[in-house]
């Protein structure tokens, strides 16, 4: 038999299922997340150390790259035109899976055969610093975005805060910002007592779900238990959402920070609404509302999830939020630090800055907020890719929201839009994006 009839044959092998028949794409996909969990890849990891340090031996990475070689190749079947809007999306979730995997695999396997020396201030000290930024950015935010658009996002934004939040103290009657920030470093803007604060946060949670019907429709939405977040330390972020099924308190709960027995009045609104409600409560709700498929439940998308919470801050007034100056003042200030992360994040890894140049570009844009900078500068040097997907994330969906506003004219509905991404669930960004119209004129 000629040689090129045997590799014919053995494709012909490897794309036919059991019984000669060509495979379903949901078999396809069964096999995909049961091979994938037997491979005993290192989950996700936020700090870079510790992902260096579980990236696998040589023989390990090979027997990764074999596998998810195969799957591309038994991918080569599938037309994505001939199926199904559901079947398109799943078919381009798991390429984009399989691609993301050899790009990781690629870059482990040099690393493995390399010199193994690990910096402590982030990426830029590794040989392949510019790749291995690059794909942290992409395992985060799910993106196909460059560092240097990373950048320029993060310029570009502090600059849009900046006016927006000079507006504000204009309105509040400041001409001296020296003496508007002495009077929000006030007493005035801190709750001292925790039952207050608790009742704020309930108030928030009904006048929000009363307004909820118009942002994304009518849906059940169970309780989220506000409460205090054990062991929090001057470190600890101002909030954190745990679903249901990821902690030991049987129910949703939304953690807040209360160490020393304060909290910033500023922001309770937008904590509120990007931990609970409409941000990560509601969306793994409408998760849950439906049937995830094994990728979902395979895949984490941080970009997706980040993206939407942060995305929902923009609309709190649609929903009852910032009732007054300084409420709307307080969404501004913490966009303030999610931009100038963009910033600090991409010239630590990227473009080799020091903590000394990372902490004085602090200093220079964001005023009244010197006690979180060490704070956050660490966490973007041992956590890179994750700070980006908050702004990245909700840049897309706003990106994807214009463009249906410019394409439905007057058509354009807003529960539509916030339910349709809403019923992609965990997937990766791109694929979100790759499908959207197609999947808002699905949605019902």
């Amino acid at each position: 038999m000629k040689k090129s009839h045997t590799c014919a044959l053995l494709l012909c092998i490897l794309l036919l299922g059991a019984g000669g028949k060509r495979q379903s794409l949901d078999a396809l996909i069964t096999d995909f997340c049961s091979g994938y969990k037997q491979l005993n890849i290192p989950g996700i990891t936020y700090d870079y150390k510790e992902y260096f340090n579980a990236i696998p031996p040589l023989e390990n990475l090979q027997r990764q790259e074999e596998f998810f070689s195969s799957m591309r190749s038994r991918m080569l079947p599938f037309k994505a035109k001939k199926l199904k809007h559901g079947k398109q999306v799943q078919l381009d979730h798991l390429e984009y899976e399989i691609e993301f995997n050899m790009r990781r695999i690629a870059l482990e396997k040099n690393w493995v055969t390399g010199q193994r020396m690990l910096h402590v201030n982030g990426l830029h000290g590794l040989q392949d610093y510019k790749a291995w930024y690059t794909l942290f950015i992409q395992k985060f935010t799910s993106l196909d975005i460059r560092p240097e658009e990373v950048m320029s996002l993060g310029i570009n934004e502090l600059e849009r805060v900046k006016n927006e939040m000079r507006s504000l103290q204009e309105q509040a009657g400041f001409k001296d910002s020296v003496a508007f920030y002495r009077f929000l470093n006030s007493d005035t803007f801190v709750i001292y007592d925790k039952q207050e604060l608790l009742n704020l946060f309930h108030t928030n949670d009904s006048i929000i779900r009363t307004w909820l019907p118009e942002f994304a429709g009518r849906f059940r939405i169970p309780r989220v238990f506000p409460m205090e977040w054990p062991g929090a330390g001057a470190h600890t972020p101002p909030g954190m959402y745990l679903s249901k099924t990821d902690n030991a308190y049987g129910r949703a709960v939304f953690q807040y920070n209360f160490y020393g027995n304060r909290f910033n009045r500023r922001s309770i609104d937008w904590i509120y609404m990007h931990e609970a409600l409409p941000g990560h409560h509601l969306q793994w709700c409408f998760r849950n509302m439906k049937r995830p498929d094994p990728l979902q439940e395979l895949g984490f998308y941080p970009g997706n999830f980040e993206g939407w919470a942060c995305y929902v801050e923009y609309y709190g007034k649609e929903l009852g939020m910032y009732r007054d100056l300084y409420s709307y003042f307080g969404k501004w200030e913490w966009d303030l630090v999610r931009s100038a992360r963009l910033v600090i994040e991409t010239g630590i890894h990227y473009y080799g800055w020091t903590r000394e140049e990372a902490l004085a570009y602090w200093k220079k844009h964001i005023p009244g907020q010197d006690d979180i900078a060490e704070r956050e500068i660490t966490r973007v040097t041992n956590w890179p890719g994750q700070a980006l997907t908050y702004k990245t994330g909700a840049k897309a969906l706003a990106e994807l929201r214009k463009k249906m506003e410019q394409k439905e004219g007057t058509s354009f509905d807003r529960k539509r839009f916030h339910r349709c991404f809403l019923s992609f669930g965990s997937r990766p960004m791109s694929v979100i994006i790759k499908h959207f119209e197609n999947a808002y004129h699905h949605e019902k």
